[in-house]
């Protein structure tokens, strides 16, 4: 039934609507707020209730081939080899699983008092955490579905620094001889799960090839749209008076041996405005010595600091970078460097928005319930884990004093891509260990 209402981050009043008809049918106390935030209460016997939380937002990816809007259209949720994944789109899954979970422990007579925060604009801004108002609520633990990986208690996640750079280039006069490449079939995904996995940079990749072509102009050049997904495709309209195709050739011959699946396209188009050369030289140079990926990892080989270049606009002038750190000091080396970079390019920086991070100990009686409970049904305990995203947790622990909170969930596969996939049985074992610690924590 989620999968049928288009949700796209900003997009979420259709949505929030059908959770707050969901409360009114099943006659649950709830709140909806201006932005589309909603907050179902459901009290038993005076308990204090469990704070459940999910986002009602999804990331809009398709494949280039799919006819798809993601405005009007239904998400075609498709199960196949014991996944639910959908036909050329994101499937939702995050964090529409999670918000699908906690709907299914409201809808059963079960005995537990909750209360559940459902927030928008997560993908992007993380809007609905930033703003809504959790001050009616009781409860001081709380559990946040949306997570990727099963059988875990993540304890940790990063912070997310919204990072945009303003170049300050211009084209000149039409020239002729232009060419509009384009360079895709680069794997990307989630900047924050995916950025170890050396899956490619297009934006990063492009302006590598360009350099190699020595005598050119750049007009245009566009790669990705959002912070936090790694770009895999990305385009440029250049003009050169040399052969090309043989520059092209040599660069996918050796790219290959990295990226199997690279694909470069090259059109001849009409004249076009372009820069000079040495403004095309230093935007290149800029994009290709970006460090885009891993900046740190700590002693159990958990990524803590990254960069990904998600979004090149050169018509827009502009650079968007999501930044992401477990470790404040590191975050602020991070931040030097961009600074550096922008004086050595007369760019400018700016810091549009920040996500804190969070942690909780292993000490904690929510943590060591959730143990109990999961080894009801497993022989081996959990895996506890920090994690390379930021998520809305860190902004709600800073509203509510002394929450002690965690994720968990199913698995979720190449989320933020059209092969997202979540696997039916981690569901089933996610709810399981959920309805499990809840029964624990009131029998106390």
């Amino acid at each position: 039934e989620i999968s049928k209402i288009p949700r796209g981050s900003g997009n979420e009043k259709a949505i929030a609507n059908y959770i707050v008809d969901f409360a009114k049918s099943h006659h649950l106390d709830y709140i909806i707020d201006e932005h589309n935030n909603v907050i179902i209460k459901r009290y038993i016997d005076n308990s204090e209730p469990i704070i459940l939380q999910a986002h009602l937002d999804m990331v809009c990816e398709k494949e280039n081939d799919k006819d798809f809007d993601f405005l009007k259209d239904s998400i075609e949720v498709i199960e196949k080899d014991g996944y639910l994944t959908s036909n050329g789109t994101t499937l939702g899954a995050d964090n529409g699983i999670g918000v699908a979970q906690i709907l299914n422990l409201l809808d059963e007579d079960n005995g537990f008092s909750i209360e559940a925060i459902f927030t928008v604009n997560e993908e992007i801004t993380m809007e609905g955490a930033q703003t809504i108002d959790l001050s009616s609520l009781k409860g001081k633990t709380m559990i946040n579905l949306d997570g990727f990986e099963a059988d875990t208690i993540l304890l940790e996640c990063a912070s997310f620094t919204d990072t945009y750079i303003h170049m300050n280039y211009q084209t000149k006069e039409d020239i002729s001889n232009c060419y509009k490449i384009t360079l895709s079939g680069i794997e990307g995904g989630h900047s924050g799960f995916n950025i170890a996995k050396n899956t490619g940079n297009s934006n990063i990749l492009l302006a590598n090839l360009l350099l190699s072509i020595q005598d050119i102009q750049v007009g245009s050049f566009h790669g990705g749209d959002k912070l936090n997904v790694i770009p895999t495709i990305s385009e440029a309209i250049i003009s050169t008076k040399l052969n090309i195709n043989k520059y092209i050739d040599n660069y996918i011959e050796d790219q290959r041996k990295i990226y199997p699946n690279i694909y470069i396209e090259v059109v001849e188009v009409d004249d076009s405005k372009c820069l000079t050369k040495d403004d095309t030289n230093q935007f290149l140079k800029s994009i290709s010595e970006f460090k885009h990926g891993v900046i740190n990892y700590n002693n159990r080989g958990e990524v803590t600091t990254s960069e990904n270049l998600g979004i090149v606009n050169l018509d827009n002038n502009l650079l968007g970078i999501g930044l992401r750190s477990s470790i404040e000091e590191e975050r602020l080396v991070v931040l030097d460097y961009l600074k550096d970079y922008c004086k050595l390019y007369n760019y400018q920086l700016d810091i549009e928005g920040y996500q804190p991070s969070f942690r909780t100990s292993e000490d904690t009686e929510l943590v060591k319930d959730l143990i109990e409970a999961y080894l009801e049904f497993n022989d081996n305990p959990p895996n506890l884990k920090s994690i390379h995203i930021g998520v809305e947790v860190g902004l709600i622990k800073e509203k509510i004093k002394d929450l002690e909170v965690v994720i968990i969930a199913p698995v979720i596969l190449d989320a933020h891509s059209p092969k997202e996939r979540v696997e039916i049985e981690s569901i089933h074992r996610c709810d399981e260990w959920l309805k499990r610690y809840l029964i624990l924590r009131n029998n106390k």
